[in-house]
C-alpha cells in the first residue's frame, strides 16, 4: 500500500467522522423492537463525557466486538407463514373489509420482495451505514492511538464470524475506520461459539475444545427446551399469559374478522405451516422470484408453523420490527408498511418484545439462577479480550483488534461481563406458578433492546506508561475502560477501579475481578506525574508483572443472579477531536509508516 495514501485514508476518516453529525438518542419506542432495535449511535453529549486516561498514561491499544449491523429476514418464514394465513383470510372473506385484505397481502408481497432483492439475512443499507459511523468515531477517538502506530509500525486485525452480514458489517467498519488493506479473518471458533456448524457449512474440529463447548451448549439448550425443561416450562408459561391472548386479539382485530381469528389453530385448515401448501409435511417453499442457489435462505424452515393467534401476532410483529432496519430497502416498486398495523398499540408491542426477550434471555443471556451454561461458552471470547492486550504488553504490534459477530455472541459475552441489564438471572423453577418464578419484564432489567441492538459493541480501549512503577518495581500494569455501543461504562462490581469515581481499572484487577485470576497488586494507582509523558514504545522490557495487595472499592454492576446486586449507568463517550489533532493527522498524511495486515491465527 502507497504510504502516503494510507495515512490519508486515516487521517481524512477521522476529520470527516468529526464533521458528520452524531445521531442523538431515538425517542421512547426503543423498547417496541426487541434484538430488532436499530443501533442508536452517542450523543454529543456521550461523547463529550468520555474519561481522559489518568496523567502519564497514554493509548497502546484498542479492541472489540461488535453484532452485524441492521439485516433483513434471516429467512423466508414470517413472511411466508403469513402469505399461508391470508390465502386461507382471503378465500373465507376472514379480512374486516376486502379493502385491509389486499393492503396486507400488498404488503407480505412487498417485504418479500424486498429481502429476495438484498438478499435474505444479509446486512441492509442501514447496516452499512451503522458500522460505518461506528469505525469513523472509533478512529476519531483512537486518533493519537494510531499516529503513535504511524511512527513505529503497529497492524491492525479484523475478525469475523465468516456469516455474510457480520463480514459485511466489519468491511462496512473498515471503510468508516479509512483502513484499507485488512482482511477480515474468519473466526468461528471464537465468534460463532454456540454452533457446532460454522456459517459456511462446515463442521468444528472433532475433538477440538470449540466443538466440545458448542456440543454442550447446543445439548444443554435441546434438554431445556425440551419436555420436562425449565426452560420450556418458563416460556410456556410466559406465552400462555392472558394478556398475551389480548395482544394477539388487540392486533390481529384490526385486519381479521372474530370469527376468523377464532378459527386459527382450531382445525388443520387454520393451522399452517411454513410449505409450499401450508399444510404439515408440505413440500419446501422459497420466496417468489429469488435464486435459491445464491440465496439458500430464501427457502423456508417447514417446521416453523402458525397454531394459535399468538403465533399469527408474533408472526406480524417479526415484520413490524424488521421492518425499521431496512428502511433504505422500504422503496418503490416494494414499499410495506408494517407499522399501520400496530398504530395506537404501543403497549401491544411492547408486549410482544417482552416475549421475544423472553427467549433470548433464557437461552442466551443471564438465564437460570446457579446455571451459566448459557453465557460461559463466551469465555474463550473474553480470554481473547485479555490475551490480546498481554501480547501488546509484552512487545506485539498489533495495535488493533475489531470482532464482528452476531446477537449469539453478545448476548452471552454481556452475561459474562455483567454488564448493564444483564445481571439478573431467573429462578430455576421447572413448574412456574407466578410471575416470580420465570423471567418477569417488571422485575428483571433485560431487554433485548438495550443488551443487544443492531450492531451492538463493547470496545476496550488500553492505556500505559512507560518506565518503572515504584510500588510494584515492575512495567506499569495496562489500564482498561469500557464503551458498551460507544457509551463509556464502569466495569462490573467488584471491579476496583484505580481511583475513585474513575472507570479506568488496571488489567490484573479486571482478570481478578471477571476470571477468578489471582493479583498481588494494588488496584490503585500512585500519583502520575503532573507533566504528559509521551506515548509509551511498547517493548518486550514493558511486559506487566503481577504484584498486589487489593483495597477493596466496588463499584459497577452485579452478577447474574435472582436478586440485583446493583446496577450500572451508561455514562459516557469519546471526545471530539482537538484543532491541535487535526493539524497533526494533516501532517501525519505526508510522514511515518502504518502497516494494516491481519495476523495469522491457526485453528483446527
Amino acid at each position: 500500500m502507497n504510504t502516503r495514501a494510507a495515512l490519508s485514508c486515516v487521517a481524512v476518516a477521522a476529520i470527516a467522522s468529526l464533521m458528520v453529525a452524531v445521531p442523538a438518542h431515538a425517542d421512547d419506542d426503543t423498547n417496541l423492537y426487541s434484538s430488532k432495535q436499530p443501533y442508536i449511535a452517542p450523543s454529543k453529549s456521550d461523547i463529550h463525557a468520555y474519561s481522559p486516561a489518568p496523567t502519564g498514561y497514554a493509548p497502546v491499544a484498542t479492541e472489540s466486538v461488535a453484532r452485524h449491523g441492521s439485516r433483513g429476514l434471516s429467512a423466508y418464514k414470517y413472511d411466508a407463514l403469513l402469505h399461508r394465513l391470508a390465502a386461507t383470510a382471503q378465500a373465507e372473506n376472514g379480512f374486516l373489509t376486502p379493502e385491509i385484505g389486499k393492503r396486507f397481502s400488498a404488503d407480505l408481497d412487498a417485504i418479500a420482495a424486498a429481502n429476495v432483492a438484498n438478499g435474505y439475512g444479509m446486512l441492509t443499507g442501514q447496516g452499512a451505514a451503522q458500522h460505518r459511523g461506528i469505525g469513523a468515531r472509533a478512529a476519531q477517538r483512537n486518533a493519537p492511538l494510531f499516529a503513535e502506530a504511524a511512527r513505529s509500525g503497529g497492524r491492525v486485525v479484523a475478525e469475523t464470524s465468516g456469516e455474510a452480514r457480520a463480514t459485511a458489517s466489519g468491511e462496512n467498519f473498515l471503510k468508516g475506520f479509512g483502513l484499507t488493506g485488512v482482511t477480515l479473518e474468519p473466526r468461528p471458533d471464537l465468534l460463532y461459539f454456540h454452533e457446532v456448524e460454522n456459517p459456511d457449512g462446515t463442521e468444528k474440529a472433532v475433538g477440538s475444545p470449540e466443538r466440545e463447548r458448542a456440543q454442550a451448549y447446543e445439548d444443554y439448550i435441546t434438554e431445556q427446551t425440551g419436555d420436562g425443561g425449565t426452560i420450556a416450562a418458563a416460556l410456556h408459561y410466559i406465552e400462555a399469559k392472558p394478556r398475551s391472548v389480548q395482544a394477539a386479539d388487540d392486533v390481529l382485530s384490526g385486519i381479521f374478522t372474530p370469527e376468523f381469528i377464532a378459527a386459527i389453530g382450531t382445525d388443520k385448515a387454520h393451522t399452517w405451516y411454513n410449505t409450499a401448501d401450508g399444510s404439515k409435511g408440505g413440500a419446501v417453499t422459497c420466496a417468489p422470484g429469488a435464486d435459491t442457489k445464491a440465496d439458500p435462505d430464501a427457502c423456508g424452515d417447514p417446521k416453523k408453523s402458525i397454531k394459535t393467534a399468538v403465533d399469527a401476532a408474533m408472526a406480524l410483529y417479526n415484520l413490524y420490527i424488521i421492518a425499521a432496519d431496512m428502511q433504505e430497502e422500504n422503496v418503490a416498486p416494494h414499499r410495506f408498511d408494517f407499522a399501520q398495523y400496530f398504530a395506537g398499540r404501543p403497549a401491544d408491542a411492547e408486549w410482544f418484545a417482552y416475549l421475544l426477550d423472553a427467549e433470548d434471555f433464557y437461552e442466551k443471556g443471564p438465564s437460570l439462577a446457579g446455571h451459566d451454561e448459557t453465557y460461559s461458552i463466551a469465555k474463550p471470547l473474553l480470554d481473547d479480550f485479555f490475551s490480546t492486550i498481554d501480547a501488546r504488553a509484552a512487545g506485539g504490534n498489533v495495535v488493533a483488534t475489531f470482532r464482528f459477530a452476531h446477537a449469539e455472541t453478545i448476548i452471552p459475552f454481556a452475561a459474562l461481563l455483567r454488564l448493564p441489564g444483564s445481571t439478573v438471572a431467573a429462578p430455576d423453577n421447572a413448574a412456574p406458578k407466578s410471575d416470580a418464578d420465570v423471567y418477569d419484564d417488571a422485575t428483571n432489567p433485560w431487554r433485548g433492546s438495550e443488551v443487544t441492538p443492531m450492531a451492538a459493541n463493547v470496545q476496550w480501549d488500553v492505556v500505559s506508561r512507560a518506565g518503572i512503577d515504584p510500588v510494584t518495581r515492575a512495567a506499569y500494569t495496562p489500564l482498561v475502560r469500557m464503551l458498551y455501543n460507544e457509551r463509556e461504562i464502569a466495569f462490573a462490581s467488584g471491579c476496583r477501579a484505580v481511583a475513585p469515581g474513575s472507570h479506568w481499572v488496571k488489567e490484573t484487577e479486571l482478570k481478578r475481578c471477571l476470571t477468578g485470576t489471582a493479583m498481588t497488586e494494588s488496584p490503585l494507582i500512585t500519583e502520575a506525574a503532573p507533566a504528559p509523558t509521551p506515548t509509551p514504545t511498547v517493548t518486550p522490557a514493558a511486559a506487566p508483572t503481577p504484584t498486589s495487595i487489593a483495597t477493596p472499592a466496588a463499584q459497577g454492576a452485579g452478577t447474574p443472579t435472582t436478586g440485583a446486586r446493583g446496577t450500572l449507568a451508561a455514562t459516557g463517550a469519546q471526545s471530539p477531536l482537538e484543532p491541535a489533532l487535526l493539524a497533526t493527522l494533516f501532517l501525519l498524511a505526508g510522514a511515518g509508516t502504518l502497516v494494516l495486515r491481519r495476523a495469522r491465527r491457526h485453528t483446527e
